[in-house]
């Protein structure tokens, strides 16, 4: 028989598959070959068991020649367990390359070098080419394929002296080894390595596939408020707080609670750090539609009467009324029409301020430049108007909060009285007690009204500061005005002398100072997030045998 050979098992011959024996010897194990296990021969004569041999090996070589490689094998493995002759081996191996089982034909191939006689040139000959065989068969590379999930992982496959092939996982192209002892490595970023031996045979494929294990880190949220739902990469892991293992690498945090604007950030898990957040969740703005359209009748009352006025010479009560009426009518029709459904609070108070700091501006101008009502009416108007297109022109640009609307009222608000009050202090006595103001107390009311609007706009625009907040502080800053007028007249009535304008404004100027700073301080931490000192807390599960689940209880300190 020639022919290259190709194996596979015995396991069809119904003789033992070869195993690999360990017989002492150091290095790699030696295959078991089912002509070990014969046994004794029958009891014939020579003559006997040589026709028995040769009607083994007939079907053997029929039985090749038809591809049933397994059936020859039987065959001719029978052959040699009753006469054992060299050149069985060498027909056995033939047809077990036929199988593609490449070391155990290079075991028959060995056995048969060992064993061959070399007495003629013919055998020797014989000889060499079986040995030229088994390099060759030696030498056949095998593939291995590996795939991960998830893919892309970077395969080594590496032995002692330095032979080595490298490949990406889940490529179509293959790292081709000869037979051998191999260490392969599986590596992915955020994974565990996978390191394991691996004995390569013969011109094999080989297959693997892994699932990666990621490699894990510590991930803390604490969210503000105390019960808001943590979910990461949309998976609830807690309430309130979360502090756990996760996954390295990029994840997504959502925190939600009813009443709240869900957050959202991004987070990076590395290894051997603790990536932690604190979310703190804003309240929804508040809707500002009822109060644009209050605002708007009410300026539609004002600009209703000033236009009677400006258009009736006379100045008479009904042309006023009537442009009251029809002021206010006019606003708020088209308040309820025009203003949108969700205007945002801060919006509408920021508008209707600007409004309002216009029209302060214009009457108080209009008082300085003329004495006709008239023409001072009609410089109210126009003030009216610039604050109103001042705040249009703003809000095209910027996104004013509640917050920062109730700063920039304040600073309106406190402006004046603080340019009123200074008014007053550096005022002429005697045209105070005349009733008179003079365009100097204007000017100064003027001053004050705008450096408190622009301190306002300044502060709103580089602090966060809560509407709730401002407004306790505006309460500090009114009862400290309150009680600086008490305190005036107590200090006047304890000295029997007579309370004055200007004496009155300084004690309320420096109560309104004392109560605004006190305010400001003692609101220090109105803003700042209390964090309950004990907190519900849900943590994923996983038993020893995959179930999962959730344990409920409480985080935090007594």
């Amino acid at each position: 028989m020639g022919g290259a050979l190709v194996g596979c098992a015995l396991a069809l011959c119904g003789l033992r598959a070869a195993a690999a024996d360990d017989d002492g010897f150091l290095g790699k194990a030696r295959l078991h070959l089912a002509i070990e296990d014969c046994g004794p021969g029958p009891a014939l004569d020579d003559k006997a068991i040589e026709a028995q041999a040769k009607e083994h090996y007939d079907r053997g070589v029929v039985l090749y020649l038809q591809g049933d490689y397994d059936g020859a094998i039987a065959e001719l493995t029978a052959t040699y367990c009753l006469l054992p002759r060299a050149s069985w081996l060498k027909d056995i191996g033939q047809a077990y390359e036929r199988l593609t089982q490449y070391e155990l034909a290079v075991a028959y191939l060995e056995r048969f070098v060992r064993e061959a006689p070399t007495r003629t040139p013919g055998e020797l000959t014989e000889r060499r080419n079986a040995s030229s065989r088994i390099a060759v068969l030696k030498n056949l590379r095998s593939a291995i394929k590996v795939a991960t999930e998830p893919p892309g992982a970077f395969v080594t496959v590496a032995n002692e002296q330095g032979v080595r092939g490298t490949e990406r996982a889940n490529s179509d192209r293959a790292i081709s080894l000869v037979a051998g002892d191999y260490t392969m490595t599986i590596e992915a970023a955020g994974f565990d390595k996978i390191e394991q031996p691996l004995e390569i045979g013969i011109g094999k494929p080989y297959s693997f596939s892994y699932r990666l294990t990621p490699r894990r880190g510590r991930l803390r949220i604490q969210t503000v408020p105390g019960d808001a739902r943590i979910l990461v990469d949309d998976r609830l892991v807690g309430l309130g707080s979360f502090d756990g293992e996760a996954d390295l690498g990029l994840h997504e945090i959502d925190v939600d609670a009813t009443g709240w604007v869900t957050g959202h950030e991004t987070i990076e898990v590395v290894d051997g750090a603790v990536a932690s957040a604190t979310v703190e969740l804003e309240q929804p703005p508040a809707n500002g539609r009822w109060l644009a359209i209050i605002g708007a009748t009410a300026l539609g009352g004002y600009v209703g009467s000033i236009g009677g006025l400006i258009t009736n010479a006379n100045t008479d009560d009904a042309s006023f009324g009537a442009g009251l009426a029809t002021g206010l009518a006019a606003g708020a029709i088209g308040g309820y029409l025009l203003v949108p459904r969700d205007l945002r609070h801060g919006t509408a108070s920021f508008v209707l301020t600007s409004a309002v700091a216009g029209t302060a501006n214009g009457t108080l101008i209009g008082s300085m430049l003329s004495d006709d009502q008239q023409v001072a009416s009609t410089i109210s108007l126009g003030g009216t108007a610039v604050g109103a297109a001042t705040a249009a022109i703003l809000l095209s640009r910027f996104d004013v909060d509640e917050g920062q609307a109730a700063v920039y009222n304040s600073g309106m608000v406190w402006g004046f009285a603080s340019g009123t009050l200074f008014a007053q202090i550096f005022g002429d006595p005697d045209d105070a007690s005349a009733g008179k103001v003079t365009r100097t107390q204007v000017a100064i009311t003027l001053a004050g009204a705008n450096l408190g609007l622009v301190t306002g706009a300044l502060l709103a625009t580089r602090y966060q500061v809560s509407r709730r907040r401002v407004i306790y502080i505006d309460l500090a800053g009114a009862a400290g005005l309150i009680a600086g007028l008490a305190l005036q007249n107590a200090a006047s009535s304890a000295g029997g002398a007579g309370a004055n304008d200007e004496s009155r404004s300084h004690f309320t100027l420096a109560g309104m100072v004392v109560g605004l700073g006190v305010g400001t301080f003692l609101t220090r931490n109105v803003d700042a997030p209390r964090l309950p000192k004990l907190h519900p807390q849900i943590t994923p599960v996983q038993d020893a045998s995959g179930g999962r689940g959730f344990t409920l209880g409480f985080a935090g300190s007594l």
